[in-house]
């Protein structure tokens, strides 16, 4: 009877052993879809969604630890199989947001940095006809020289919507339209004080 149920017992357990393999292939691919969530961007234009992402390969990363420190008959890699399956489809979660983040990002920084085109023209026609007079040369040397560097920062502006850096492009477009709307107000408000000032 013994010998009967030797090798039936052996085969159980070689079996135990077998059916807690790690699915390696579906972590792989877990971590395969976060890198390409990274390299698609998603850290600035989706960064919710990569946080969820890098969120679920943590837990995943921690369930495999988990299993790892576990008696080898007693690993089961069920949980595993899911967290692999949870943190790939948030990770294709964040690339997709990204690539839809990028091109509005796009849209976006264009809109702005044509916006800035315009603005510096009608800044330029303003400090032409600013009020000139005591007091006032210093300032209308300091707001030429904030126009001189809106104008040049275009080519950077257009180098990083050539290079695809379309967060840069916009920010830098933001802050030079914060300055040319300065210079706009400032020589209005000189030229409203200085027709005060004639009545």
């Amino acid at each position: 009877m013994k010998r009967i149920w030797l090798p039936a017992l052996a085969g159980l357990a070689l079996f135990s052993v077998a059916c807690a393999n790690e699915p390696s292939d579906a972590v792989g691919a877990a971590k395969s879809s976060l890198e390409a969530a990274k390299a698609a961007g998603a850290a600035d234009y989706a960064p919710a969604a990569l946080a969820s992402a890098e969120t679920a390969a943590a837990a995943l990363d921690a369930e495999r630890k988990a299993q790892s420190e576990k008696f080898a008959l007693t690993r089961s890699y069920a949980r595993t199989s899911e967290l692999a399956a949870a943190a790939k489809t948030a990770a294709d979660n964040a690339a997709a947001e990204a690539v839809a983040g990028k091109e509005q990002m796009k849209a976006e920084a264009t809109t702005l940095i044509a916006g800035v085109r315009g603005t510096l023209d009608a800044a330029k026609k303003a400090l032409a006809s600013a009020p000139k007079g005591k007091g006032s040369a210093a300032d209308l040397e300091a707001m030429n020289a904030d126009v001189a560097g809106v104008e040049s920062s275009l080519a950077t502006m257009d180098a990083a919507m050539a290079s695809g850096h379309y967060k840069d492009a916009k920010v830098k477009a933001e802050a030079a339209k914060q300055t040319l709307d300065k210079i706009l107000a400032d020589v209005a408000t000189a030229m409203a004080a200085k027709k005060a000032a004639k009545k």
